[in-house]
């Protein structure tokens, strides 16, 4: 399992560092921390966050306040979200649950039940990554927006070939899109990079821009819709190639 960012809101400073070191010691995961909501919905704006571990007893901005804001954000709507909630809590149990969380951990939690439904959530999220490649990083950041607001992907920048091999080197990549704007030179060197080493060769390249990346996506999500409304959003990782040949 690809290392996985996990994000714990809680207003209980004990708490959130026996979560970090129980999460981080037995799971290939990085744990971020949040002591309340507004400085949790910041992290999560800011980041590609895996799942969020969001206690509901907060002061001042609490979890279902803190959640239903999560829900209103169009960027971070879809972020997988286990709720924090001391036994017997029905009545907020039941609140968050007609905001689409089901989920949730009881305080005070056993460290062996933290993992095992931790682990299995983001087991659930275990998309591979796609690496973007250009030499403009503010071209590379829309490009990775219309990725991660389609698709439950984790889209990686990379200005440079090290870079570029660092990501390659560590995380699981299966789709490499190249932007088309970047300057010859640079795009004749790293595919002679990608060329050379055998262990990333056969990864599916693309080259386009981000106009025609956001046309690729609404073919794709308009095809989908057209099957089923309830068919979960494609990798597009899956079905790129198919549509090399449509004006990329």
């Amino acid at each position: 399992m690809r290392e996985k960012k996990i994000l714990v809101i809680d207003d209980d400073e004990m708490n959130l560092q026996i979560a970090k070191m129980i999460l981080e010691r037995k799971l290939p995961c990085k744990v971020l921390v949040a002591d309340n909501g507004l400085d949790g919905l910041e992290i999560l704006r800011q980041q590609h966050i895996s799942l969020v571990l969001l206690d509901i007893m907060m002061p001042d901005f609490d979890g279902i306040e803190t959640l239903q804001e999560i829900r209103g954000d169009e960027r971070i709507k879809d972020v997988p979200i286990m709720m924090l909630t001391a036994s017997g809590d029905v009545e907020n149990i039941q609140k968050v649950g007609t905001l689409g969380v089901t989920d949730y951990i009881k305080k005070p939690f056993m460290p062996a039940e933290l993992v095992e439904r931790v682990g299995k959530k983001i087991a659930q999220e275990n998309y591979s990554g796609i690496l973007l490649y250009g030499d403009d990083e503010e071209i590379l950041q829309e490009m990775r927006e219309v990725i991660e607001k389609n698709f439950p992907h984790e889209a990686l920048i990379a200005t440079s070939i090290p870079k570029a091999q660092k990501i390659l080197s560590e995380s699981e990549i299966d789709l490499i899109i190249g932007c088309a704007d970047m300057k010859f030179i640079r795009g004749f060197k790293f595919m002679s990079f990608l060329a050379s080493n055998p262990n990333i060769d056969e990864i599916p390249f693309a080259v386009t821009t981000p106009d025609k990346l956001a046309e690729l996506v609404e073919k794709i999500n308009s095809q989908a819709d057209s099957k089923s409304t309830h068919e979960p959003k494609k990798k597009l990782a899956s079905v790129v190639t198919t549509f090399i040949g449509y004006d990329l």
